[in-house]
């Protein structure tokens, strides 16, 4: 616990979309003199408030907000180092000027690395360029995920198989770090596992570089930046998903397809001045906007019909519902997974405080009363308050998850894609696969015609 002590303090609220981290993160500013520095990668960027979730200004109380819209459409996609690097000076400032800072956003990806030391990229020279000069000087990092994919199996079939071929971050750094250093990733990671396992502080620059991507269920532990409060609101997937619905049914009915259309307007008018618009990173990534795509592109053509449009609007708003639903059994993944193993390894799991955000009925109680006196309590370095979770409950899902190989396993029947030994092993009892592998019941061979044809009485004849 003593690495933390001379930490700077810093709260933070996690939890899944849709549970109320912004408006528990204002109450926590009012209450102990912060300012809120935002952690979901999408806020970051101007447009989509609705889509991307951005707490209306009337509703910030005029607690300061940074890093909320403060990416152009035109400006280069952040990566999570240069958000690192930023958030880390402003939360320098807010210090320096007597304040609490409170991070709060759904990209736990970018809270992690923020926290936690060497989570990330520190690059060298040739990983400073922009993402626009590296795939000059090397095209094959513009491609396809499925192209790169191809391209680091050739140089590094180890880290490749890591990979899910859908996950274009990833593969992209990975080659990144074959390009920029001129060796594999996977022995890069080999060496760095092995230096931590010594305890050996030093390390070269082409080693840090693949820290990134490193699966962090397998790493050791990464030093703090910060001594942090980690409060995680935890709802019930199975009580939270219809309220996700819900939420999505009156973005709707508070203009998501009208800011979807304006942003689109504003991506086609920035190709037409000769503007390269990438819709695989940032903004144009947000649920609710790639959904509605179809739609947008029918009703800026010839015109659909009025039936066809309103078949693909209410496909698209059945597929945001269903992104968001997946959206967030990923993050809830990555705070069991993943950052509470990061917390465990530093020995820090008594810096995090579970509120039961569940029943929005009980919010007063389990989870506003309680992140109040678990604030006080870590401002005053008293011990925190218990989790407002029943205990049987709190110690399932506070119960680490076990280390296992990361590795993409194919059905080919199911054209489906694993990257557990647990989901492989499951797989042949689901469903679809069972459904997929049935033998067809061969109706003729149990019915043939003759029966139907001979003279004896069918059912119905008297």
């Amino acid at each position: 616990m003593s690495t933390f002590i001379t930490k700077p303090r810093v709260v933070v609220v996690a939890g899944t979309t849709g549970v109320g981290k912004s408006e528990l993160a204002v109450t926590l500013a009012e209450k102990f003199n912060g300012e809120i520095i935002n952690g979901d990668a999408l806020q970051l960027y101007n447009g989509l408030p609705t889509a991307t979730n951005k707490l209306p200004v009337p509703e910030q109380r005029s607690i300061p907000h940074h890093l909320l819209g403060c990416i152009g459409l035109e400006e280069e996609t952040w990566t999570v180092g240069k958000y690192v690097h930023s958030a880390t000076l402003i939360i320098e400032d807010i210090i320096a000027r007597g304040k609490l800072p409170i991070l709060v956003g759904g990209t736990h990806y970018y809270t992690q690395s923020l926290l936690f030391d060497d989570s990330l990229v520190k690059a060298g020279p040739e990983g400073d360029l922009s993402a626009e000069a590296q795939e000059k000087k090397w095209p094959v990092l513009a491609a396809s995920a499925n192209e790169m994919l191809e391209e680091l199996r050739l140089v590094d079939p180890e880290i490749a198989a890591r990979w899910h071929p859908n996950d274009r971050r990833k593969i992209r750094h990975s080659l990144e770090v074959y390009l920029t250093t001129g060796r594999r990733p996977s022995d890069l990671y080999d060496e760095q596992q092995s230096a931590r396992s010594r305890h050996t502080p030093a390390r070269d620059t082409a080693s840090e570089l693949v820290s990134q991507e490193a699966d962090v269920t397998t790493q050791s532990t990464s030093p703090p930046r910060y001594n942090p409060l980690i409060l995680w609101i935890y709802a019930d997937l199975d009580q939270l998903i219809p309220r996700l619905d819900r939420r999505v049914d009156q973005m709707v009915d508070t203009g998501l397809i009208e800011e979807a259309r304006s942003l689109h307007a504003q991506m086609r008018a920035l190709e037409r001045s000769g503007t390269l618009v990438d819709q695989s990173k940032g903004i144009w990534t947000a649920i609710g906007y790639k959904e509605l795509l179809p739609y947008l592109w029918a009703c800026t053509g010839a015109g659909p019909t009025a039936r066809m449009a309103e078949e693909l609007k209410e496909q698209a708003i059945e597929l945001t519902k269903i992104a968001t639903r997946q959206y967030a059994k990923q993050q809830q993944r990555w705070i069991r997974g993943k950052l509470l193993r990061a917390l465990e390894e530093n020995a820090a799991l008594d810096k995090l405080t579970v509120l039961d955000g569940t029943e929005l009925s009980q919010w007063p109680q389990n989870v506003e009363a309680t992140a109040v006196d678990a604030v006080d309590a870590f401002l005053k370095g008293n011990p925190l308050p218990n989790s407002t979770l029943p205990p049987t409950l709190s110690n399932v899902i506070l119960a680490p998850k076990p280390k296992g190989e990361i590795k993409a396993r194919s059905c080919q029947v199911c054209d489906i894609i694993m990257m557990t030994q647990q989901e492989w092993d499951a797989h042949p009892r689901s469903k679809k696969h069972r459904k997929a592998t049935r033998t067809p019941i061969d109706w003729q061979a149990l019915y043939p015609k003759a029966r139907c044809q001979d003279n004896r009485p069918h059912h119905g004849d008297r």
